[in-house]
């Protein structure tokens, strides 16, 4: 069962922990769903289940650091649930409606992420700090390009920091992106922590703010993050896409694909490009998203046609949507990362895939011309729990099923290469990414 599974899995909260979020606050002083397959629903079900049983650690977790347990608490078991049920390596999307997540009825309290969040929050962090942050094109036929919203009108510190007013008047010509804004702004600190303290991985949290009535609040694209929405006002239209062949434009990144000068058009998406819409849905406050890295997305607060999300009074509100994002690839944390760093340990040129430099980008060229199911299987991310420092008890068995994978992967990406790596530098390897990463 899943209580048994996650009885027998969940580490409480470390000193390492403790270190970590006292340093980093310090620093910071059933709704519309147009298109959802059978195997979706079955997802959010099983990371329900697995919310419910790791409830009572999440909200000791809550209370331990101080923090809501209807609010942190409750991210803390959801990011833990995404661990524990492996769906980052499963790739596939999910949504998770509020009345859902409610049900659980977190410490006794409703689960407070509708509203969490706010432009009324987002006016008081511009007052109290320096904030930096980028307004993103809507033509849906180009790559996504991103703007700044402000430039300094003088040399003083006024003159030169961010307004509300400047945020409210980029809002009229598209999204408005506050990267890593979980370092910056003390109401999103707790939710940041809690999905790295959960997953044991660095974390991210983006907020994305977008007015009411566009059609297009974000043109197609992929992302290095396997990306979790959390919807906290008004409403936003997703569409999920599969990824297009990376064969088909190998020099091209398939995990930035539609942005700059690479695009995706919508209108080629599923005729010419071959991918399939995965999942088309709105969000409404509360409710929960779930994007693996490389999975084409596009958005917008312009309501589908159908009775009940044109009626669905958040459409009428600016949308506002934390994104946490799990950084694997964006710090090299994959199984093709691994390879790379073991043929250099062991002196082999990888005469098989090239991009040895520091400066190539090892997700172009001929890795992307591999069959597809060896593809994935290197590009896919190192488990999560990896990096526990603290769970002496799993790290040796985590280490050696990671070897044996690496291992095994890199034999069928190319047996020549793979076979002048000993055995004891594919392990070395793998302790030396768990103990430093890969730079």
């Amino acid at each position: 069962s899943v209580l048994a599974f996650v009885s027998q899995t969940i580490q409480r909260p470390s000193g390492f922990a403790t270190l970590r979020r006292t340093a980093t606050i310090a620093k910071n002083d059933e709704a519309s769903s147009q298109s959802s397959s059978s195997s979706s629903s079955t997802d959010s079900n099983s990371i329900l289940d697995c919310m419910s049983a790791v409830k009572t650690q999440a909200v000791d977790y809550a209370n331990q650091f101080g923090l809501d347990p209807s609010t942190e608490g409750a991210f803390y078991a959801l990011f833990l649930a995404i661990r524990l049920q492996d769906f980052v390596r499963q790739q596939k999307p999910f949504v998770l409606r509020h009345e859902q997540v409610q049900k659980l009825a977190w410490g006794g309290d409703d689960v407070a992420w509708p509203g969490f969040f706010g432009m009324d929050h987002l006016e008081q962090a511009l007052e109290d700090d320096f904030l930096d942050a980028a307004r993103g094109s809507t033509n849906n036929r180009e790559g996504w390009k991103i703007t700044d919203v402000s430039v300094p009108r003088g040399e003083s510190f006024e003159e030169a920091r961010m307004t509300f007013d400047d945020v409210q008047s980029a809002l009229e010509k598209g999204t408005v992106i506050f990267n890593a804004a979980g370092a910056h702004i003390p109401k999103l600190a707790g939710p940041t922590l809690a999905c790295s303290d959960a997953t044991w991985l660095p974390c991210a949290l983006n907020l994305y703010i977008t007015a009411a009535g566009k059609r297009t609040s974000a043109p197609p694209h992929t992302d290095k993050q396997d990306v979790v929405v959390i919807q906290s006002t008004g409403s936003k239209h997703w569409k999920v896409y599969s990824p297009p062949n990376p064969a088909d434009k190998p020099q091209a990144e398939m995990f930035a694909r539609g942005k700059m000068d690479d695009s995706l058009p919508l209108y080629l998406m599923e005729s010419d490009l071959g991918c399939e819409l995965l999942l088309e849905t709105s969000l409404y406050p509360g409710d929960v998203l779930f994007i693996p890295a490389a999975f084409p997305h596009t958005t917008s607060t312009i309501p589908p046609k159908d009775g009940q999300a044109e009626s669905h009074p958040a459409t009428q509100d600016t949308s506002v949507h934390l994104t946490m994002g799990f950084d694997h690839h964006i710090w090299e944390l994959d199984y093709l990362s691994v390879r790379r760093l073991a043929l250099r340990r062991a002196g082999v040129t990888d005469t098989a895939l090239g991009r040895m430099k520091d400066e190539e980008n090892p997700y172009t060229g001929a890795c992307n011309e591999l069959p597809d199911a060896v593809r994935k299987n290197l590009f896919a991310e190192l488990p999560l729990g990896l990096l526990n420092d603290e769970d002496s008890g799993n790290a040796e068995t985590m280490i050696e099923e990671v070897t044996r994978d690496v291992e095994r992967i890199s034999f069928t990406v190319d047996e020549n290469t793979a076979s002048q790596v000993p055995r004891s530098v594919w392990r070395e390897t793998v302790e030396r990414v768990r103990q430093q990463g890969i730079g």
